[in-house]
């Protein structure tokens, strides 16, 4: 009997070597891969061994592995698509990828640093379990720089943004559509209730936090053409790790890439272009130009020692 890791394993082994084969893969070559690797030990893919993991990779993840029997029985992942984005198919595939590659590297773990991982996970279940039963959580939650209260919340939806997990939720005391964010690791004594709450039918989670970077929404600000001109290495790492879902090349020039976002220029938008503000440039609205000058010209007098401290405003909607 397989343990449930070792399954696991083999499941993303064969997602990855599918994924790695553009125009498909025979059976035996992937039996051949399999024997070769050390998922395989030395022995040949079983074909029923493959039927039965096919079927499992397809209930978990999702994931589809067709056979073209036209181009000579070549397997292939029919809905790549879904490992594509913010996907769930995607997330589960690449954590679970990590997680095995690390756990075969055990003697290295001296040399494999990652970044602290803030608390609230443990939360996850009992969320998933209300947004399942359209339950009511009744859990202890701490404000940043007030104390702790207890509340009942209406679980709509879970993001995350820079390894933190969130919940998009409504309060039960605050009016009907007026959701806000809160933030796991500052939740406890979480329980699931059995007040129940029904979800608007028209409620996407996707559409919801289309429009914004993060988890912060804009609020009443409008959606808008922002514009940008990015110098130097910042055009490679912007299309290695876009910003926002409707980020667009529109220009490539010999010393610039002109990107376009459509979305609310939130604060926390504007300070993520200003961790990269020694190479680029905002174009447009002139208004967001204006702005981001303002913003960049208080620091520049700040560390020149020139001016007193000016607190920036920081305001956005996560109310909580």
């Amino acid at each position: 009997m397989q343990k449930p890791e070792e399954l696991f394993q083999r499941y993303i082994w064969l997602v990855n070597t599918l994924l790695s084969a553009k125009s498909g893969i025979s059976f035996p070559e992937l039996s051949r891969k399999w024997q070769d690797a050390a998922i395989g030990d030395g022995e040949f893919l079983p074909r029923s061994t493959f039927n039965r993991h096919r079927e499992s990779i397809q209930n978990l993840f999702g994931i589809d592995i067709k056979c073209d029997k036209s181009r000579g029985n070549l397997y292939y992942i029919d809905n790549p698509d879904s490992l594509k984005g913010n996907s769930i198919q995607n997330w589960m595939l690449r954590t679970l990828t990590v997680g095995n590659v690390l756990k075969n590297g055990r003697e290295l773990y001296d040399r494999i640093l990652l970044e602290e991982m803030p608390m609230g996970q443990e939360h996850l279940q009992t969320i998933l379990d209300a947004m399942a039963h359209g339950h009511v959580l009744h859990l202890d939650y701490s404000k940043m720089y007030s104390s702790t209260k207890t509340i009942e919340l209406e679980p709509y939806s879970l993001k995350v943004f820079r390894q933190r997990w969130y919940l998009l939720a409504h309060n039960t005391l605050y009016p009907e559509g007026d959701l806000r964010v809160y933030s796991l690791d500052r939740m406890s004594c979480m329980r699931e209730t059995e007040q129940e709450f029904v979800l608007p039918e028209d409620f996407d989670a996707a559409s919801y936090f289309g429009n914004d970077f993060g988890v912060y929404t804009g609020g009443e600000a409008k959606v808008q053409d922002i514009v940008i001109h990015a110098f130097g290495r910042l055009p490679d790492y912007l299309r290695s790790l876009p910003l926002h879902p409707s980020q667009r090349e529109t220009i490539v020039a010999p010393d610039f890439v002109e990107f376009r976002y459509h979305l609310r220029p939130t604060y926390d938008f504007r300070q993520e272009l200003l961790s990269q503000a020694d190479e680029l440039e905002v174009i447009a609205p002139q208004s967001f130009r204006e702005e981001f000058a303002a913003v960049l010209k208080r620091a520049n007098e700040r560390n020149a020692g020139t001016t007193s401290f000016v607190s920036l405003d920081c305001k956005n909607s996560l109310k909580d």
